[in-house]
């Protein structure tokens, strides 16, 4: 697919509008937070974290997305949806929006509250069973505590979803970590990729970083970045 189609970087700011039907009620939060409480004690170095992402980790990611226009957008470890409801406004932006998440209560959550989304019950080690045209552009936005998880099942999360951006030109890996904000989420990297630290959220508990994966050559890629930092 020719890249003349994406539209030139976004800086202005983005507001998070949820749709109508999103529940914002104080019920529905700590509903959310309970689910999010379950799936941490169920299996902690999967989730993560000790609460579900901030709303300002969530617009930043938001930000992140609309930086570019991807053909489909993908997350990957959705959990009980945080992410996935800022990521809403960005539905008129692209074709497809599919969510994956492994954890089986997560997932009937996610099909619960987003039943217009694409929800799959997956492994990210799967994604290369999604059928996708093979030169779309992809953004695929992780999740994923690939820091804490144990090696072998990160290594294969890794591979996965490298090996799905890799060959399509202007397809990008969003990730956001709990470690130092110097500490990139993965060394090995194709050739020709790098990392972009994207924000730094402190209004997160833990305070997280998100970072971009993309060719040197990607519109959203400063100019003025070495070594994958600005």
């Amino acid at each position: 697919m020719s890249l003349s189609g994406l539209a030139a970087p976004q800086t202005h700011a983005f507001e998070l509008r949820y749709p109508a039907a999103y529940d914002d009620s104080e019920g529905n939060c700590m509903r959310q937070g309970l689910a999010f409480a379950l799936g941490y004690l169920r299996n902690p170095r999967r989730v993560g974290a000790i609460a579900p992402a901030s709303k300002a980790l969530a617009q930043a990611i938001l930000h992140e997305v609309l930086r570019a226009e991807p053909t489909v957008l993908i997350e990957v470890g959705a959990g009980t949806g945080a992410i996935t409801r800022a990521l809403l406004p960005a539905l008129s932006r692209v074709e497809r929006f599919m969510v994956i998440e492994r954890d089986p209560g997560f997932a009937q959550l996610l099909r619960k509250n987003f039943p217009d989304l694409e929800v799959l019950h997956h492994c990210a080690t799967r994604l290369d069973a999604l059928d996708i045209e093979a030169r779309c552009p992809v953004t695929v936005v992780s999740s994923l505590p690939l820091l804490s998880m144990q090696r072998e099942e990160a290594h294969g999360c890794i591979d996965a979803m490298v090996a799905l951006i890799e060959n399509r030109p202007g397809s990008r890996l969003i990730q956001y970590t709990y470690a130092s904000p110097h500490l990139r989420p993965f060394k090995d990297i194709p050739i020709g990729w790098r990392w972009r630290r994207a924000a730094s959220i402190w209004a997160n508990l833990p305070p997280a970083t998100v970072w971009t994966l993309e060719q040197a050559s990607h519109p959203s890629h400063p100019s003025h970045t070495h070594n994958g930092f600005h």
